[in-house]
């Protein structure tokens, strides 16, 4: 498995944060990506979780990007996943059952990620 990387990539308005994420997110990495996650949301009010170019994830990362998403919520803030069609990203959420036709009880602002997942 390759080592995962974490990059926080900030827009020019500053509004908006990236964090590209690239090797692969597992158990082990558990704690740097949940670390990774929080400060970013600490800093701006929309994140953008870029897992396009990851090699593999766990159900660790997939709890990890979903509670990200509910802490978002709960501070008034927006929390995105943007897989670019990754066939490893998209087949962990299916094979763990993630992807859904509607939000979990918490997502009233109907942002679900795993809802018609971001593409």
């Amino acid at each position: 498995m390759d080592e995962v990387k974490l990059e926080r990539v900030k827009d020019p308005q500053g509004a908006t944060e990236t964090l590209m994420v690239t090797g692969s997110v597992t158990i082990c990495e558990a704690r740097d990506f949940r670390d990774a996650l929080l400060a970013t949301l600490e800093e701006v009010s929309e994140v953008r979780v870029d897992v396009s170019a990851i090699s593999g994830i766990d159900l660790t990362g997939l709890q990890l990007l979903c509670s990200a998403h509910q802490s978002a919520l709960r501070r008034g803030k927006n929390l995105h996943v943007y897989d670019g069609g990754n066939a490893t990203f998209r087949e962990a959420a299916n094979g763990a059952g993630f992807q859904r036709h509607t939000g979990c009880p918490q997502d009233r602002a109907c942002s679900c990620i795993w809802v018609e997942g971001e593409s």
